[in-house]
């Protein structure tokens, strides 16, 4: 029973005159995957025996401006991984978005929705401007659908 009055026994080696010698680490490589809070989860490949990645990638086109209405810039983050960030007035719509990623990525096709990154919302209606969606200066993530 321990109480306050109880007897323990303490065995101690004297190591004074021994050189001290820290214990090896054991080093382990980070082996797991990482992810962005509201990045989207890429698209598995199982079958590819190696990944090509352009030297050069595209140049993303740009949206007409008119620079005397107010203008906001948007980052777009796209299925693939990409992003790309552009400029638009605040008069463009969620189609005009939409027109952007089709000609920045051709053959990517149009299935896929817009949606934001925190809160979680889908952009559904196409003729919404950007401002009205409250997209000024955020983020918007590409899904595949």
């Amino acid at each position: 029973s321990s109480g306050i009055n109880a007897e323990y026994g303490v065995n101690m080696v004297d190591k004074r005159t021994e050189e001290f010698q820290p214990p090896k680490k054991v080093l382990r490589p980070f082996s797991g995957s990482g992810f962005k809070l509201g990045s989207p989860v890429p698209d598995v490949v199982t079958n590819s025996t190696a990944v090509r990645t352009p030297t050069n990638p595209p140049l993303a086109p740009s949206v007409s401006i008119n620079e005397s209405a107010p203008t906001t810039s948007i980052q777009i983050r796209l299925a693939d991984g990409t992003r790309l960030v552009s400029k638009f007035n605040h008069t463009h719509t969620i189609s005009d978005i939409r027109g952007f990623i089709d000609l920045s990525r051709p053959g990517t096709g149009s299935s896929y929705s817009l949606m934001t990154t925190f809160p979680n919302k889908v952009l559904s209606t196409e003729t919404q401007t950007i401002a009205e969606a409250g997209l000024l200066n955020a983020v918007i993530v590409q899904r595949k659908v």
